[in-house]
């Protein structure tokens, strides 16, 4: 789930920053720039772990800061395939059911990744799974178990490409109705001990 990776960077420390210790303000110029933040084809930076090596300054003509060439290492959020994970029902649509981690959000159950036979029920706004003539519901903000099926990394969208999905009455990336997703997390609910956890409880209790 969480990966140590190296990373390298050229850091600018602004003017009113250079009498801080050097480790320091890069260290917090990193953090500013990385955390929370999804790296193309890595995954969600999480922490800093540490700074390995720091290059001489350079300050260049009409900038006022020094810029250093940085080598650090981060702790990523990347889940691998068949991973098992323990979140909460964020929201559901009729896309599927969306899982929050807490500090990951952008985790969907498609319907053919849900326990057969599942369900929307429009009135609820929820899908559910009918086991044996019995209605056991996806709830909001209860925790569920699902497993990894894909990790997937999406490229920015181009004005062109935005200004296509505008054109043709879509829903364009980026805007407030359709946000950018960098990093987008398949999994599935469709196995043993998989969907929400109480579901089992009762099983598990019994035994």
């Amino acid at each position: 789930m969480f990966i140590l990776s190296l990373l390298e960077d050229n850091v600018r420390i602004a003017p009113q920053d250079l009498g801080k210790p050097a480790e320091l303000a890069i260290s917090a110029a990193l953090e500013k720039a990385f955390l929370d933040r999804v790296v193309p084809n890595l995954g969600l930076v999480v922490t800093l772990h540490d700074i390995l090596s720091i290059g001489d300054g350079c300050v260049y003509p009409s900038d006022g800061g020094a810029h250093y060439k940085v080598s650090f290492r981060v702790i990523v959020f990347r889940p691998f395939r068949g991973e098992l994970l323990v979140g909460k029902v964020l929201k559901m649509t009729r896309d599927g059911v969306y899982v929050d981690l807490g500090f990951f959000q952008d985790i969907l159950i498609a319907p053919g990744d849900m326990p057969e036979p599942s369900y929307w029920k429009e009135d609820d706004k929820a899908w559910l799974w009918r086991m044996e003539g019995q209605d056991l519901f996806f709830e909001q903000g209860m925790p569920l178990r699902v497993k990894v099926q894909s990790v997937d990394f999406n490229a920015v969208p181009t004005l062109s490409q935005q200004q296509e999905q505008a054109d043709a009455g879509e829903a364009v990336v980026g805007s407030k109705s359709r946000p950018f997703v960098p990093m987008e997390v398949k999994g599935r609910a469709d196995g043993d001990g998989l969907g929400m956890v109480h579901w089992y409880v009762a099983d598990d209790e019994m035994e």
